[in-house]
C-alpha cells in the first residue's frame, strides 16, 4: 500500500512538471518573436546606400541579427549566452574608441569585405569577416553642419574597431537632363 502511494505521488509530480513545461512553451512561443531562418533580402544599412559603400571599397552581406532581450530583462542581469557582441556593446566600443562621436544612427551585424579603402585605414584588406556595421555622426570639418557621417566596422568577437571611414556624399541616381 505504501509503495502505491509513492508511485502515485511520483506520477502526480511528473505529470505536473510535464504540464508546466508544456504551458511555459506555449506562452513563450506566443509572446517571443519567432527567429528568422534566412537573412533579409533588403539592403544591410538603411542610411548608407550601396553606391556609397562601393565608393569606400566596402561590401556588406546580410546575416541574421542576434536576439536581444528587452531592457527590463537585461537590467535584472539576464544575458543570453553568445560568442558575438551585442548591439549595445558594439555601439559602446565605437563611443569609447573614437573621439567626438555625436550619435549612433544605425547598427547591423553583417559580413564585411573591404579592399582598397585608402592609406589612412588600419588593415586595408578584410575578407568576409563578421562585424557590426555602425553608422553615426562625428564632429569634424563638413561643409554643411560640422558633422561627418561615419561608418565603423567593429569586430563582432574581439571588441575592436577594424575600420573607421567617412561616408561620402550620396550621388543622385538620375542624371540631369541636358537642356538645349
Amino acid at each position: 500500500m505504501v509503495v502505491v502511494r509513492v508511485w502515485a505521488w511520483g506520477g502526480a509530480a511528473f505529470c505536473g512538471a510535464a504540464l508546466s513545461c508544456v504551458m511555459t512553451w506555449a506562452i513563450l512561443s506566443e509572446t517571443l518573436p519567432s527567429p528568422l531562418h534566412e537573412p533579409p533580402s533588403t539592403p544591410v544599412l538603411e542610411t548608407v546606400a550601396p553606391s556609397q559603400l562601393a565608393a569606400m571599397g566596402v561590401r556588406l552581406e546580410a546575416t541574421l541579427q542576434p536576439l536581444e532581450l528587452p531592457d527590463s530583462v537585461m537590467s535584472a542581469g539576464v544575458r543570453l549566452p553568445t560568442t558575438v557582441l551585442l548591439r549595445k556593446d558594439a555601439e559602446s566600443v565605437v563611443r569609447q574608441s573614437s573621439g567626438g562621436v555625436q550619435g549612433v544612427v544605425e547598427s547591423s551585424l553583417t559580413y564585411a569585405t573591404a579592399s582598397n579603402v585608402g592609406p589612412s585605414a588600419r588593415g586595408t584588406t578584410m575578407v568576409h569577416r563578421l562585424v557590426w556595421a555602425v553608422v553615426g555622426t562625428r564632429t569634424g570639418i563638413s561643409t554643411t553642419s560640422g558633422l561627418l557621417q561615419m561608418l565603423w566596422l567593429v569586430d563582432a568577437r574581439s571588441q575592436r574597431v577594424l575600420l573607421e571611414l567617412v561616408v561620402p556624399a550620396a550621388v543622385p541616381s538620375g542624371g540631369a537632363a541636358a537642356s538645349g
